[in-house]
């Protein structure tokens, strides 16, 4: 092209996207050496592929289902995501489930720039989904905390205990003062 020639919009969205497409395919061919460097079997990562496709598929059928934005396939993608990472983040005591975390940390960026276009705001919202899906395991945790803190109460409160322990001890496991 000569200096003088103006590029119109078109073009340069064209030569943009061109572009973007040679970096991701750069990046999968980057992550296929890293899976063979890293020795992660084709199974585990076949699987999680299908398990990335399964919960975008997932969220785009209820998507559909309601009506949505991008936006909302993308907070709702996020949100089937976190129960697959709880699932893999239980198993990563065995060489599996560290493979398979490994693999998925490679992977995320490649399967948020396919489904997602590369959108900021699309991002964001797989990221507050992923969030809430953590957010709702702490409050489940929270809520057991509480539930076996009651239970440990109502065993140090009843007939659990002698009545000469009561007596000498006027605090609680946790050390709080006992009401009489």
């Amino acid at each position: 092209m000569c200096p003088d020639t103006k590029i119109s919009s078109d073009e340069l969205e064209k030569m943009y996207a061109e572009a973007g497409k040679a970096k991701i395919t750069e990046l999968a061919k980057k992550v296929t050496q890293l899976k063979d460097h890293l020795k992660i079997s084709n199974e585990v990562a076949n699987g999680i592929i299908a398990q990335f496709n399964q919960s975008y598929e997932e969220a785009k059928n209820n998507i559909s289902l309601v009506g949505g934005s991008d936006d909302d396939l993308a907070k709702l993608w996020g949100y089937n995501f976190g129960a697959l990472l709880y699932h893999y983040l239980e198993k990563r005591d065995t060489i599996e489930g560290r493979q398979a975390l490994s693999f998925i940390k490679m992977q995320l960026g490649h399967e948020l720039n396919t489904k997602l276009g590369g959108s900021e705001i699309q991002y964001a919202s797989f990221v507050l989904g992923l969030s809430l899906r953590f957010m709702r395991g702490f409050e489940t945790l929270k809520k057991n905390f509480r539930e076996l803190e009651e239970a440990i109460d109502k065993f140090e409160q009843h007939h659990y205990m002698q009545k000469n322990d009561v007596e000498i001890n006027e605090t609680d496991i946790f050390g709080r003062k006992r009401t009489k």
